[in-house]
């Protein structure tokens, strides 16, 4: 798949590898009130958590923020180069940050919220794109309500490793690493979100949406 998103907030070509060697306290919640108050003040400040979707566990930091997008990156041992995408709470949040032409519009609104991830243009930046999508999850999106901000969706492992759907791998792997990790308990391991690029009208990612899935919406 080739880098697709947005070079400046979302994009780390000038953030090489940086490794982890502070440990931090790992406050562990489960998705409720409480936790989602303690995820927006963390987030706010430029945290970073880890949360349960509708596909994996994800990394989640302040989308706009430079500073804490380095820190995922960090985190994540992700290599420059490589971009990451963004969640937002709804079409109204989408609108405000990018670029939505019809089909984008039409996709968002038969699959959202779900398991794709479409590419669009930036409103900031023109010519870059951004790839973004609306989680399958009450407790995210009630967080993403309170931030009133995109925060990072980039899968929550290290590197080239596997995604991780049980709460005990989420632990043994970040516990220390970020402020918070909000227990969602054990996921299905389903396939990560359709990665579907609304200029070239090319699925640049297989997921749960299929391409026909997505011709159809279109048609």
């Amino acid at each position: 798949m080739k880098n697709y998103l947005e070079k400046g907030f979302w994009h780390n070509s000038f953030y090489p590898f940086l490794s982890i060697k502070t440990f931090m306290e790992t406050l562990i919640l489960k998705p409720n009130n409480r936790a989602a108050e303690k995820a927006v003040q963390i987030l706010r400040k430029g945290g970073v958590i880890i949360y349960p979707t509708e596909t994996c566990y994800g990394i989640g930091a302040d989308a706009t923020s430079k500073k804490a997008v380095v820190k995922v990156i960090r985190i994540k041992q992700r290599p420059a180069g490589k971009r990451i995408s963004v969640a937002v709470s709804s079409i109204t949040m989408a609108k405000k940050h990018f670029t939505l032409n019809k089909q984008a519009e039409r996709l968002a609104r038969a699959f959202m919220p779900g398991p794709i991830t479409l590419v669009v243009r930036s409103k900031k930046q023109r010519k870059q794109a951004v790839g973004f999508r609306i989680p399958d999850n009450k407790f995210i999106l009630k967080l993403i309500r309170k931030l009133n901000r995109p925060i990072t969706s980039t899968s929550a492992n290290i590197s080239d490793e596997p995604n991780l759907y049980r709460i005990k791998d989420v632990i043994k792997v970040f516990d220390g690493k970020v402020s918070l990790i909000i227990d969602g308990g054990n996921l299905p391991e389903v396939m990560p979100s359709t990665v579907f690029d609304t200029q070239t009208k090319k699925v640049l990612r297989k997921g749960p949406v299929s391409e026909k899935d997505i011709l159809d919406a279109l048609n």
